[in-house]
């Protein structure tokens, strides 16, 4: 390149300014399956703190925590707790590990089947239905 010649400036990115709905059930999908896996309750139990029968039972192996306990809010802030927290979210990442792996695989499979097979129906709901409803501010 010669001094004379300009360089090309390349097009700013845009982001969407668009909520996908099947984005977000996929993402949670993700999310699901790291909270039980590493937490040993799936997201409602985690973020809720029901870890016994309530929102928090799981099929996992390893004892459920509960956000309030990760930060010890909850955990009546004995010493050393933190610790076990720390050591019982490492047990649970053992154990649980393949089973992740293959969810997740899983879940990324399904994610591209789903909208490679649903591409046009959701286009048609998205366009009759939910853009004259809800604007550009969300979609399928």
């Amino acid at each position: 390149m010669t001094k004379n010649m300009a360089r090309r400036k390349s097009k700013p990115r845009r982001r969407s300014r668009s909520f996908s709905l099947t984005n977000a059930a996929f993402s949670l999908g993700y999310a699901n399956i790291l909270s039980q896996g590493l937490f040993g309750t799936n997201i409602a139990g985690f973020i809720l703190g029901k870890t016994s029968q309530g929102y928090g039972a799981s099929f996992v192996s390893g004892p459920g925590i509960s956000f309030s306990e990760l930060i010890n809010i909850g955990a009546g802030g004995s010493p050393g707790s933190e610790a076990g927290n720390l050591e019982t979210i490492q047990a649970n990442l053992r154990a649980n590990l393949p089973s992740m792996l293959v969810q997740s695989i899983t879940l990324s499979v399904t994610e591209r089947v789903f909208k490679s097979v649903m591409r046009r129906p959701l286009s048609n709901v998205q366009r009759n239905i939910v853009k004259p409803l809800l604007g550009n501010m969300v979609r399928v």
